[in-house]
């Protein structure tokens, strides 16, 4: 009996590596989706911070390639590189990161002491997020 307990158990555990495992492959606005469709707090407190870091990847990528596109920009000509473009990017992006902490904090205090403020805080992050990444997509 105990021996059925413990491969129980274990199927729990692979099953929801597997979620994991799958929830990573698929798009953030995907997994936000999905997230808004939990019925409760439990559940939606284990969803979004998965995704709020599946954002963040989602988001550093983008970075990465709007940066090279702005080093390839620099090195084009002598206007181009007078303009700065990396070192105007490099300050976007802090001023980018430094914004949404400042709105994810405003938010979590807009709950007070009450339930949902972490939530809230998350759906913000991805939120921004999302619309940073399409921003820098040019979508």
């Amino acid at each position: 009996m105990k021996i059925n307990a413990i491969h129980v158990a274990a199927g729990f555990v692979f099953a929801a590596m597997g979620t994991r495992t799958s929830m990573a492959a698929e798009s953030t606005e995907a997994l936000y989706k999905q997230c808004e469709t939990k019925q409760s707090t439990a559940e939606q407190r284990e969803c979004y911070p998965v995704v709020a870091k599946q954002s963040e990847v989602e988001l550093v990528a983008a970075e990465k390639k709007q940066r090279a596109a702005m080093v390839d920009l620099e090195n084009e000509s002598e206007g181009s590189l007078s303009m700065h473009p990396v070192k105007a990017f490099d300050k976007a992006e802090r001023t980018y990161r430094a914004f949404r902490t400042a709105e994810s904090n405003r938010v979590l205090a807009s709950y007070g002491s009450g339930n949902g403020g972490g939530l809230a805080s998350y759906r913000v992050t991805i939120e921004m997020n999302l619309a940073r990444i399409k921003q820098l997509k040019g979508q």
